[in-house]
């Protein structure tokens, strides 16, 4: 019953939805056996997000080079990345991607590239720019209880977005137009 229980409640996390266990026998004399509230990290991706590492502007045909030694930097965004929940988040998002990520990513260095602006339609200008390796995801918080009949029951307490650096120095260059 119990890993019956488990996948019904990972699929509920999924879904947002309200599990029903087969009979009221079924869910035993004290409901649901997993109560509690828990924080499931939904809705993964990974999102580049530029930096505070990035060269002058310079107008289409033009090659940049960019060297310099400077720290590149990049906080991390978003409702859940703020407030009580945020240590958990942080760790519950970590062991989901199965990579490190946190509040912010810091890392100095001497960077050196060089690329050439393009022609973009209704673009004047362009920059080299860092990116940074960040995960996107929702934070789902939400309540396991026993119902009326003793049936097993989900409520949502928050979903929340959030975009976290990952802590590794993981970094693509490329041209911002503008």
């Amino acid at each position: 019953m119990r890993r019956a229980l488990s996948t019904a409640l990972a699929a509920v996390v999924i879904s947002g939805g309200t599990i029903v266990a087969a009979s009221p026998a079924q869910a035993g004399a004290q409901g649901c056996d997993q109560n509690g509230t828990y924080i499931a990290i939904i809705n993964k991706k990974t999102v580049w997000k530029a930096t505070n590492v990035h060269s002058d502007w310079a107008r289409p045909g033009v090659t940049i080079s960019y060297a310099k030694n400077k720290t590149g930097s990049w906080t991390a965004t978003g409702t859940a990345t703020v407030g009580a929940d945020a240590g958990v988040i942080f760790a519950k998002a970590s062991t989901s991607f199965s990579v490190a990520v946190g509040k912010t990513w810091t890392k100095s260095d001497t960077w050196t590239y060089s690329a050439t602006v393009q022609r973009k339609a209704g673009k004047s200008k362009g920059r080299l720019m860092m990116f940074h390796e960040a995960k996107s995801f929702t934070a789902h918080k939400y309540r396991v209880y026993t119902g009326a009949g003793g049936v097993c029951k989900t409520s949502t307490i928050y979903k929340k977005p959030g975009v976290a650096p990952v802590k590794r120095n993981n970094n693509v260059w490329g041209i911002q137009y503008s």
